[in-house]
């Protein structure tokens, strides 16, 4: 196969989830986020991460961190790609507010990339505009309204709305739910529900319809995500706690603007 998606989880203990991008050509991944914090380290090939804080592109031994919930798109060359996925509480990412990559690292194995993740010194702060890309899509998600009814709340026309919410978060109000949506399917799948419950659970119009999405947004069938997860199939990867955790030593973290 020319490219492949593989997830299983790390560290159960820890919550902590990982998954493999192998690929011998260009592929793009459709706009989607997470619940977790993002962490991604190119092993070789190149990838470009677009975020509605600009679009950055990560070489060979570079580790890009996206902050839980931040809408996120990517492309790029044939690579190998390593993915962690760290609860927001996490000690080595807790601080992780606003996407940054750290250069030329080098980290091979999961241990090595939360470990230079957890010792770089964070630049910049939760400003306003990143404020509101936690809070808005959360009152717009957590109000069972229509997005006329959203638009007048705040001031706009529907139309007006829509233009501003996509400028904002990079996707319309409406693929924003459908990508809330996802994340929580996902999360149904990791704790071991059916396939056809997870999407009616979030409200799909079928499996099949569920199963096209979800795989445009993480690489893999619903199916295969599940699998991945359950007792029988999902072996933990057991970090090396040989090393002492590094202190941090301010690397060179580049936020993005």
């Amino acid at each position: 196969m020319s490219a492949s998606w593989s997830y299983r989880p790390y560290h159960r203990a820890d919550g902590v989830e990982m998954g493999r991008l192998e690929t011998a050509r260009p592929m793009s991944q459709a706009a989607h986020f997470h619940d977790e914090i993002q962490v991604a380290a190119v092993c070789h090939g190149w990838r470009a991460y677009w975020t509605p804080r600009g679009e950055f592109r990560a070489s060979a031994g570079d580790i890009v961190m996206i902050p839980s919930g931040l809408p996120h798109a990517s492309h790029g060359s044939a690579a190998s790609i390593i993915h962690l996925y760290l609860p927001c509480g996490h000690p080595a990412a807790h601080d992780v507010l606003v996407p940054q990559i750290i250069r030329g690292m080098r980290a091979r194995s999961p241990g090595e990339i939360i470990d230079a993740v957890g010792s770089v010194r964070r630049e910049g702060d939760l400003d306003d505009r990143h404020a509101a890309t936690v809070v808005l899509p959360k009152q717009f998600l957590d109000q069972d309204i229509d997005v006329g009814a959203m638009a007048a709340q705040f001031g706009y026309s529907t139309d007006g709305f829509i233009r501003a919410f996509k400028r904002q978060f990079g996707m319309t109000p409406a693929a924003y739910r459908v990508a809330h949506r996802l994340t929580r399917a996902r999360a149904q799948l990791k704790q071991g529900c059916a396939v056809a419950d997870v999407a009616y659970a979030t409200c799909f119009a079928d499996q099949s319809h569920f199963g096209r999405l979800f795989r445009r947004a993480y690489g893999a069938t619903p199916a295969t995500y599940r699998s991945a997860f359950t007792p029988a199939c999902g072996v933990d990867f057991v970090p090396d706690r040989s090393r002492p955790p590094r202190l941090r030593s301010g690397h060179d973290v580049s936020p993005t603007t």
